[in-house]
């Protein structure tokens, strides 16, 4: 595992407060604690590293509440856990957070850095596991355990651009990613999260008389529609740039040895895996070309009428109406 995982986050932060509290002279203890403060910023707060670095910590964090105003770009408010805010409000008490103003979170980055591999060198860590972006993404996926809906942990993050959300679900090989997959599919549905589940960003939507059609653009960079009833669209609040999964039905997969023009909104090239049949149906397992799986389950006769075989490159189509939308 590549990533902070709930313990370790304690026990990194346990380290911080320790080197904190170990500071030799007046100066260090204030160096220190400005250095502590950016971390529980990144570590509770979801902040970016430039984020932290131009807030006025004094005017930007409420110390009765908890709540953080991001500015920015990526604007949002995020809310401090009662754990942090006790290290938090004594930090702001110290003379220097008024004296220093807007100075006060500011160090060179190659400096902050320095110290926070060195703060977690007593964890044995891998230096990838305690940088700033990495402390930041881990909240996130701490966020995803606790059962924070996807939506909300982009929002926290402050994840507006669909190359911020692949970037956060491509982090530590795609763990974001399969969380929210078990989460959509359930633990108990007896299906392979990764076969058939495709994780993406709605681009488009476009609504009619009784139906809606939504495209989604997977983080494998494949395109795909999916029709759902204008109720279940309104029901699920579904809007641009949302983070969804897609879910294809098996059985209504048609396969073909070249692309064909088929009244069909979907058409994938793939790799066929392997064959499992009987005399009635077979269930055909593909490779696309971003090496995420599409399981078909089609009849056996017409499997062989058309020649399909293990290793060929064929195409899958199925129908808008055959994928449907999950939200986390």
């Amino acid at each position: 595992m590549s990533h902070l995982t709930r313990e370790k986050l304690e026990a990194l932060s346990r380290c911080w407060e320790q080197w904190e509290a170990e500071a030799a002279t007046p100066q260090r203890k204030v160096a220190r604690a400005r250095l502590h403060l950016l971390f529980l910023l990144l570590r509770y707060g979801g902040l970016r590293l430039g984020e932290a670095l131009e807030l006025d910590a004094r005017k930007g964090v409420d110390t009765v509440t908890g709540m953080v105003h991001v500015p920015g770009p990526n604007s949002r408010d995020v809310l401090l856990p009662l754990s942090a805010m006790r290290h938090v409000r004594r930090i702001l008490s110290l003379p220097e957070a008024e004296s220093m103003g807007r100075d006060f979170l500011r160090f060179d980055q190659g400096f902050i850095r320095k110290s926070f591999y060195a703060v977690a060198r007593p964890l044995g860590l891998d230096r990838a596991m305690v940088g700033p972006r990495a402390i930041r993404y881990a909240r996130g996926l701490e966020l995803l355990d606790l059962h924070v809906p996807v939506n909300l942990v982009q929002k926290f993050l402050g994840q507006q651009k669909p190359s911020q959300i692949a970037a956060f679900l491509n982090f530590s090989d795609g763990a974001a990613r399969r969380m929210v997959q078990n989460k959509t599919l359930g633990p108990s549905s007896g299906t392979d999260p990764l076969c058939n589940s495709f994780l993406g960003i709605v681009e488009d939507i476009s609504v009619g008389m009784r139906m809606a059609s939504v495209s989604v653009r997977t983080f494998g960079d494949m395109r795909l529609g999916v029709q759902c009833s204008t109720r279940q669209l309104v029901h699920m609040e579904v809007h641009a740039n949302q983070v969804v999964t897609v879910l294809v039905d098996p059985e209504q997969i048609v396969l073909s040895r070249s692309r064909a023009t088929l009244s069909m909104g979907n058409c994938l090239p793939c790799t066929v895996q392997s064959i499992h049949q009987d005399q009635v149906e077979s269930f055909v397992s593909l490779e696309l070309g971003d090496g995420s799986r599409l399981c078909a389950t089609v009849e056996t006769p017409g499997l062989l009428r058309v020649g399909i075989y293990e290793g060929q490159k064929v195409y899958a189509h199925f129908p808008s109406r055959a994928a449907r939308l999950c939200l986390d």
